[in-house]
């Protein structure tokens, strides 16, 4: 029973500083990038950035038709004030704000800030003044959250707080009417700001209440890794115009509508996104979550193959495509894009998961169980790779250490469904029910819509002979799944052994008609109608067995079975 179905875990990554909490044993779906946040393998960095980056823009152009993001795309840079398009995409969620005066706002920041500026200062004095207003005398603080008044410019004012795009948004609003030269800045997950005047280059790390951060900072610090080759194609590391800063808030409230459940909105704002900015890896990886979120694989694909285009270094973006490669049964490249994520981040426990998943459906289970042991020395506490190597244990034959390892799972994880479950089917195995069902029974209360959970059970009900039980078990696997054949068989014998003749019969038709000519229905069937005294009904199904299955070892018998039939049908 070990050969019971595993599938790859669809945890999108989200690159969070722990690898705990993955709960679930399907190849998870990447979900990407904590800055609220593909193609063949060639590089796109020609000139104009490749003809399949302008093929995927045209397309996705007619998604995104409202006027106010038509206007965007039309206005020239010299055109664009920063503070009245953040406050408009506000609006688009708060339609109730008065722009005016959140205008009027960032003007009287501006103006407090520029009185105490002196003829003369310095960019770092200036730069310091800014911080003082901002982040001492006024308080704003900085979240590291995903939600939309953490985002918006409005929200950020009335709150005094939001997030690297909210608080990064603020501060060039009020540069803008500075007439401060300063950029935002992309690095993954992640926007900063800088001063920036030709002759000297400031960044300022506004989740830091304005500290300055070098380059190399971000580099060696950055959660997802970039290469040298995306900083000098624009990708990380460079001075963004007004547009690219816009597409960091729609890229961040994408993320947001896909994680409430709307991913046709979120699509939207992601095709947005990469209009406005195509040089984002992190907006076409987003972008590749969403299509699967969709069913549209192939697109997600691209999407993740241009990202790593765009980012060598891009591990999420691997996993993510291993992943999916996974799902749709590519194994050994699933394994290639891990390694490669692995390679980039080798203190991720989640990309060696997903290996060895791959690994075990390779059937190199020696292979997966020892990425389960790098996991487990990563996390001493991951439960999920206690369960998957006490599988991979129990499939190997090393029954004492498989028995240690689910036991340990559950230890950690009192609430991993997946643990019960394994362990009621290593209890079935050893021929010890009643654990077994008591296991089931665990797993259910914890994730009542894992229905074969319950055919499992009826299994084991039947076997220690508590027919009820087992039937009731049968009869729920049957609501939810109501198009499998085998099911009304299992219930339709226990009804024939109650003595539920019509019943039986009723689920045998049911079979038979999901599964035309299966000689197991008709046997039983035949059975029903001879346990109704219809024995003519009954000769008709033991015989269509012996036409399907004539050679079945138990053919002599239904055939001597059939002959008294037929006298009974005479007798009577």
């Amino acid at each position: 029973m070990w050969s019971t179905k595993r599938d790859f875990f669809a945890v999108k990554t989200v690159r969070k500083k722990s690898n705990k909490g993955i709960k679930s044993i399907c190849f998870i779906n990447l979900l990407v990038c904590v800055l609220v946040i593909a193609g063949n393998s060639k590089s796109i960095f020609a000139d104009n950035i490749s003809e399949d980056l302008q093929a995927i823009q045209y397309n996705q152009a007619q998604y995104s038709d409202n006027k106010l993001f038509q206007d965007l795309i039309q206005l020239d840079e010299e055109s664009l004030n920063i503070t009245e398009m953040s406050l408009l995409i506000a609006r688009e969620e708060y339609s109730e704000i008065k722009i005016d005066d959140y205008v009027e706002c960032v003007d009287w920041y501006a103006r407090v800030i520029k009185a105490r500026i002196a003829e003369g200062d310095k960019p770092r004095t200036i730069i310091n003044i800014i911080n003082e207003f901002l982040f001492d005398e006024l308080g704003f603080i900085y979240v590291q959250t995903g939600y939309l008044e953490d985002l918006y410019l409005n929200k950020v004012i009335d709150r005094r707080k939001g997030n690297c795009v909210g608080l990064s948004i603020l501060y060039l609003s009020i540069a803008e009417k500075l007439s401060l030269p300063l950029f935002g800045v992309n690095v993954p997950d992640h926007i900063f700001v800088r001063y920036d005047d030709g002759e000297q280059r400031i960044n300022i790390e506004t989740g830091h209440k304005g500290m300055s951060r070098s380059d190399s900072f971000y580099v060696s610090n950055s959660l997802e890794r970039f290469d040298e080759e995306s900083v000098e194609h624009g990708c990380y590391l460079q001075n963004l115009n007004t547009k690219e800063v816009i597409s960091n808030i729609l890229l961040n409230r994408s993320k947001i509508r896909r994680e409430n459940g709307d991913h046709k909105g979120a699509l939207d704002d992601c095709d947005k996104a990469i209009l406005l900015n195509p040089k984002n890896p992190g907006a076409y990886c987003n972008r590749g979550v969403v299509h699967e979120k969709m069913g549209m694989l192939s697109e997600a694909i691209k999407n993740y193959d241009v990202a790593i285009s765009l980012n060598r270094k891009y591990a999420s973006a691997y996993y993510n495509r291993g992943s999916l490669l996974g799902v749709v049964g590519k194994y050994g490249h699933a394994v290639e894009d891990f390694n490669e994520a692995i390679s980039i981040s080798p203190g991720f426990a989640l990309f060696y998961l997903n290996r060895a998943i791959a690994l075990k459906k390779m059937g190199k289970i020696d292979e997966a169980i020892l990425d389960y042991d790098k996991i487990i020395k990563i996390d001493p506490g991951h439960a999920q790779a206690y369960c998957n190597r006490g599988v991979a244990f129990a499939e190997t034959g090393r029954i004492d250490e498989a028995m240690n390892d689910l036991n340990k799972a559950i230890e950690l994880d009192p609430y991993l469904s997946d643990a019960y479950f394994s362990r009621a089917i290593f209890f079935a195995d050893n021929n010890k029910l009643k654990e077994a069902i008591d296991d089931f029974g665990k797993c259910i209360s914890l994730t009542p819509d894992k229905i074969f959970t319950y055919y499992l059970r009826g299994k084991m009900y039947k076997e220690i002979g508590e027919l009820e039980k087992a039937i009731q078990d049968f009869s729920k696997a049957i609501i939810a799944r109501p198009s499998m054949a085998g099911m009304y068989i299992d219930r339709g014998v226990l009804l024939l052994q109650t003595g539920r003749f019509d019943k039986a019969i009723t689920d045998f038709d049911k079979s038979l008609e999901l599964f035309p000519g299966n000689p197991v229905a008709y046997i039983y069937r035949g059975e029903s109608f001879k346990g109704k005294g219809e024995y003519e009904k009954a000769i008709d199904d033991l015989e269509m067995f012996l036409k399907i299955a004539p050679g079945s070892p138990n053919a002599n018998i239904i055939r001597n079975e059939i002959e008294e039939l037929k006298i009974s049908f005479l007798l009577n």
